[in-house]
């Protein structure tokens, strides 16, 4: 035979009201208001660090950023770079150079020739130092302002005219003979020679004792 279920027990409702209803709430409710309080002021408090951590991160990189009400960070749209110029190269035109003139280089004038000179030995003539020389005596006369031709000064210096001959040195003999009609100081000056210088080298003392077909020694000749 089945066994009949047992019935219910039985539930007795108590109403509680008054200064005690209030009781079990205080111990319950009101402790995890509690810890639900504490938790969300941390819960703050840790965004507002996380989020002023950020900014100081993002200050430090230069990018802007705002803190929404949800606490979401919202990047700022970034600023469009100005785009920097190209550099223009520039072309400078160098001017066309102007040519040079030279100067024209001033012409150097000659040197002057040296005047030809004569200087007068004892016994000389003015006659017998043109035909040394051969010019004419007029034109010795003109350039020395010769007023008397009788009358001439032992080692006066008598200026030759420009076509003068003047024996060269170099070409001397080394020996002269004497010829009739010469004189030892017209031989001198047909020589190139001082009258002293010729005497010294023929060891004359008297320049008027000398013959015809005499050899002298030329001083410097030969050479």
């Amino acid at each position: 035979m089945s066994q009949e279920p047992a019935p219910p027990p039985d539930v007795e409702w108590v109403k509680v009201s008054g200064p005690d209803a209030l009781a079990p709430l205080d111990r319950h409710w009101i402790r995890l208001a509690r810890v639900a309080l504490l938790a969300a002021a941390v819960l703050i408090a840790w965004r507002i660090l996380a989020w002023q951590e950020d900014s100081y991160q993002l200050a430090a990189a230069g990018a802007p950023a705002a803190q929404t009400m949800a606490g979401s960070m919202v990047t700022a749209p970034p600023i469009p770079e100005t785009p920097v110029p190209t550099a223009v190269p520039v072309v400078v035109i160098s001017p066309t150079p102007t040519p040079t003139i030279a100067p024209t280089p001033t012409p150097t004038p000659p040197p002057t020739p040296t005047p030809k000179s004569h200087t007068v030995q004892a016994g000389q003539s003015l006659s017998q130092i043109a035909d040394a020389y051969d010019v004419s005596m007029d034109a010795i006369l003109s350039l020395n302002n010769i007023p008397d031709p009788n009358n001439l000064l032992i080692g006066q210096v008598l200026i030759l005219p420009p076509e003068a001959e003047v024996p060269d040195e170099a070409e001397l003999p080394a020996t002269y003979i004497v010829r009739p009609g010469e004189s030892l100081s017209n031989i001198a000056v047909a020589l190139g020679v001082t009258l002293d210088e010729l005497m010294a080298a023929n060891e004359i003392e008297d320049p008027d004792l000398i013959y015809a077909g005499q050899e002298l020694n030329v001083p410097g000749g030969g050479s």
